[in-house]
């Protein structure tokens, strides 16, 4: 899937807008919903994948007339994206109840999308399952400077993956919570340490040996704040330690007048600053869409694997899991995983959850393993992702041997 075809839409999208304004949902369904489904891949001209007006189990007769979710992405005849489209000039502000009650009826409705066809609010359930957060984990704006494709691309149908959008949502939505947090406790500029903090410092094991009430609490509140700040001056020095290093050791050196400023953070729908999340590329996606493709012409695709947690075998589903090391492929569980790829590098490599030994009796002509590495044993140098196409023997032998090893494990 391309971004800039995406990109493309977005501005088209953008031009046919205005003269919409008026003529209701039906006519923003089919002039700025269905292209941009179009550009991710799906086929906007079967009903049996893109659905509009689609009744679910849960729809209920209401004056003789069923309830029906406004467009609904089916794959293998099995509901897996609903939307609550609005018309174009409408404010998506308050509108995500109904999604949320279609969202948490289906469970097999992994995304919930409310938009106007110019913004789209993406919502998945990040806490209990089949319960759509109120909250939507991504925003895309297509009048925005930053318009948020980026993300978008990762939902489209080559590299659709229930398991990894929960993964991403959780990660924005728990690194922003957590990074709020800690900022809150811990930015001791104009105050003292709050009365949980040092209640939970002093409960540590081997702190503090009597019962912690009011008064120790304010006896300890300079001291706490004293602690916290020797702490995090110690944790700065030793990150401009490590940056004046890299900087001396590499080998295109910045004029040293130049301010090294750190990157803008993100603003969330909440409108909070977050630590900015690991940016899957393009190449990355490529690399899942190939592996995805082999998967679904396989006979794995229509297999199980035994999970002890659930006791039970479950169907097997490919998905993935980017990392700051490498992009992970596995199956059902990121401990399963099938490949590693460093596609970004100068020498670009996969590896495969394989003995060396048996990786190089599967290798095709033209391609080598490289030296061990500390994410893989069994590790592929490789050119471009396309180049995975051509590795599906090594494929198959790691997903047999997850196979085989659960069976093991029963």
């Amino acid at each position: 899937m391309s971004l800039e075809k995406l990109k493309s839409v977005a501005e088209q999208i953008l031009g046919r807008s205005p003269s919409l304004k008026g003529r209701g949902e039906e006519a923003t369904k089919q002039a700025l919903i269905l292209p941009m489904l179009d550009a991710l891949g799906y086929d906007i001209w079967s009903p049996t994948e893109v659905c509009p007006e689609y009744e679910a189990d849960f729809a209920i007769k209401k004056a003789e007339q069923k309830e029906k979710v406004d467009l609904a992405i089916t794959l293998n005849g099995i509901p897996k994206i609903y939307f609550e489209v609005k018309s174009v000039e409408t404010n998506l502000d308050g509108h995500e109840g109904q999604l949320a009650r279609y969202f948490n009826s289906t469970k097999t409705v992994t995304l919930g999308i409310l938009t106007n066809g110019i913004e789209w609010r993406f919502f998945t359930d990040t806490g209990d399952p089949n319960v759509m957060d109120s909250l939507p984990f991504h925003v895309a704006k297509f009048e925005a400077a930053d318009q948020g494709l980026e993300v978008m691309s990762r939902f489209g149908k080559s590299v659709f993956s229930p398991e990894a959008i929960r993964d991403y949502a959780t990660e924005l939505k728990y690194t922003a919570s957590i990074a709020n947090f800690l900022r809150d406790e811990l930015d001791l500029k104009d105050r003292d340490p709050s009365e949980n903090l040092i209640r939970w410092i002093l409960k540590s094991e081997k702190m503090y040996d009597g019962i912690v009430n009011a008064n120790v609490v304010d006896r300890f509140r300079p001291i706490a704040k004293a602690a916290i700040t020797r702490v995090i001056r110690e944790i700065v020095r030793r990150s401009l330690s490590a940056m004046e290093s890299e900087a001396a050791n590499s080998p295109i050196s910045q004029p040293a007048q130049q301010e090294i400023k750190p990157e803008k953070s993100q603003i969330e729908a909440e409108g909070t600053d977050t630590v900015k999340p690991i940016q899957t590329t393009e190449k990355e996606l490529k690399c899942f869409e190939i592996a995805k493709a082999l998967f679904d012409s396989s006979e794995f695709s229509k297999m199980s694997i035994y999970d002890a947690t659930l006791r039970k075998d479950v169907p097997i589903e490919l998905s993935y899991k980017d990392t700051t090391g490498y992009f992970g492929i596995y199956v059902n569980k990121p401990a399963w995983w099938v490949a590693r790829v460093v596609i970004e590098a100068k020498k670009p490599w996969v590896g495969f959850q394989l003995e060396k030994s048996v990786a190089e009796q599967l290798l095709p002509e033209g391609y080598s393993l490289l030296d061990s590495g500390a994410f893989a044993e069994a590790r592929v140098g490789i050119s471009s992702p396309e180049d995975l196409q051509q590795l599906n023997k090594l494929f198959a032998a790691t997903i047999t041997k997850l196979i085989n090893e659960r069976k093991n494990a029963e």
